[in-house]
């Protein structure tokens, strides 16, 4: 058998009764009211599967048979999945043999998810994915043309050879200018900097090592040597209180300059 065409019968949500049809290569299921695809393992040469616009309950989605997919992998060449309202298609990324795919009208947003399964169909040449939301992001159409191989047809316009190469290049140039810029973001350290951790960093420090770096700038503090004099000296006469950890702040009176121990 190398077609049956089962449309508008009414299946009653599953595929029944096609375990026998081993040599079957076509197969049209459209119009029915199936929602998960399954019950296809024996049909192992099977190449065209067509299940569009199956009328579905409100809220529920078309669902594939992992075991199915798996036995069909290695003959399926063209699916239509139309308006079924699956809103992902990650588990036909297994179907590698796959050269035509028409998933027009459903509920798919993800290019993420997109990309991924297209990098597992190197053999995909001919795309519809009109009627999706995802088809409302910025350049929808030349990032998915980017995302697969040997993609000929998409929606029904054809790529070009030029068009493919132009926009590969674009893509790449865009990949550079993404790395630079983060490199550009974090400068790395130059041999030297203070804030090298290398020991054997040539920075030298501006301190003498006997001596401290000052940290703290006291407001109103002058050290005046002209001013400041040791006690029993000529001129006016300020108390001097000397101590190593204290600072010492001047002020002038009318009896002249006083030194006040402030910390």
């Amino acid at each position: 058998i190398y077609l049956v065409f089962v449309s508008k019968q009414w299946y009653q949500r599953r595929v029944r009764g096609l375990h026998r049809l081993v040599s079957l290569n076509k197969l049209y299921l459209g119009f029915n009211k199936i929602i998960v695809i399954e019950n296809l393992e024996k049909c192992t040469s099977l190449k065209e599967l067509h299940v569009e616009c199956q009328k579905l309950p409100i809220g529920e989605k078309m669902l594939f048979d992992p075991r199915t997919l798996m036995c069909l992998a290695q003959s399926l060449l063209v699916l239509n999945i139309s308006s079924n309202r699956v809103d992902s298609i990650k588990d036909l990324s297994c179907l590698r043999q796959l050269t035509q795919l028409t998933c027009k009208d459903n509920n798919l947003t993800s290019m993420r998810e997109l990309s991924k399964v297209f990098s597992m169909l190197p053999a995909l040449w001919k795309l519809e994915l009109e009627g999706n939301p995802v088809c409302s992001k910025p350049k929808f159409r030349d990032r998915v043309i980017v995302m697969t191989t040997n993609l000929a047809i998409m929606d029904g316009k054809e790529i070009t050879d030029t068009s493919r190469k132009f926009l590969q290049n674009w893509r790449n140039m865009k990949d550079v200018r993404k790395k630079n810029s983060e490199k550009d973001l974090l400068p790395p350290i130059k041999k030297g900097d203070p804030g090298d951790n290398n020991v054997n960093s040539p920075y030298v420090s501006p301190y003498p090592a006997s001596l401290s770096t000052p940290s703290f700038t006291q407001p109103g503090v002058h050290f005046n040597d002209a001013a400041i004099r040791p006690i029993g000296s000529r001129g006016s006469n300020p108390r001097l209180l000397t101590s190593s950890t204290s600072v010492l702040k001047l002020e002038n009176n009318r009896n002249g300059s006083v030194a006040h121990q402030i910390m």
